[in-house]
């Protein structure tokens, strides 16, 4: 009896642990950044690297400046969004650092790849090299999630800064759900006057009229 107990015990932990495995599965993903050229015109690399205060997982040689987050399209009104806008700044203790990012969602039984970006450079502490994607939510269960994000070298793919909203408030609770759910409602109201009678109240009381002539006379 006990060996049966502790094999269920182990089968259970075995599936809540496989419900919440990483996995990778792409979002339609639109990129937005400046320029290289620009970004590097513009970068203020000299400079001493500003203090971290930015609250984060990880960081090393590159760190989160700044993170802003949208939620956007709630076209029934029920406060869950079905598509995601982020743009960070990040810095770099080097002249000049190519990286890429890596986008997650996590929530109850899911881990979930969502996008990883193109490679590009961060130069020193320059404002000019943010990032920013915006994410369409497909196959998405409608809930709360945490958005991660994993900064890595582009050359070895080394994990250099990781911020999730297991540190950064403004990245937790994210109400999400699927486009294809995020549909208007629609109330189609038909209206009726004069009791039960509707339309043939006026064809009554012209009725009424002629018999009331009809007895008079």
């Amino acid at each position: 009896m006990k060996n049966r107990l502790f094999a269920c015990l182990i089968a259970l932990c075995s599936c809540q642990l496989s419900a919440a495995e990483l996995t990778e599965q792409p979002l339609p993903t639109r990129e937005m950044h400046l320029d290289a050229s620009i970004a590097a015109a513009n970068t203020d690399a000299a400079t001493a690297p500003a203090a971290i205060t930015l609250n984060q997982d990880f960081s090393s040689s590159s760190w989160f400046d700044s993170v802003d987050l949208t939620l956007r399209h709630d076209q029934d009104g029920d406060r869950f969004y079905s598509q995601l806008y982020v743009r960070f700044d990040a810095h770099t203790q080097y002249t000049e650092q190519p990286v890429y990012a890596v986008y997650s969602l996590i929530g109850t039984g899911l881990n979930r790849i969502f996008h990883t970006s193109s490679i590009f450079t961060l130069y020193g502490s320059s404002r000019s090299d943010w990032f920013a994607i915006e994410a369409d939510m497909r196959d998405l269960p409608r809930g709360y999630y945490k958005l991660k994000i994993e900064l890595r070298d582009a050359r070895s793919g080394a994990k250099l800064a990781e911020i999730s909203g297991y540190e950064a408030a403004a990245l937790n609770n994210l109400a999400l759900e699927d486009g294809s759910a995020d549909t208007p409602v629609s109330v189609i109201v038909h209206e009726s006057s004069g009791g039960s009678l509707g339309f043939f109240w006026p064809m009554a009381l012209s009725w009424l009229y002629l018999k009331r002539r009809t007895l008079r006379q």
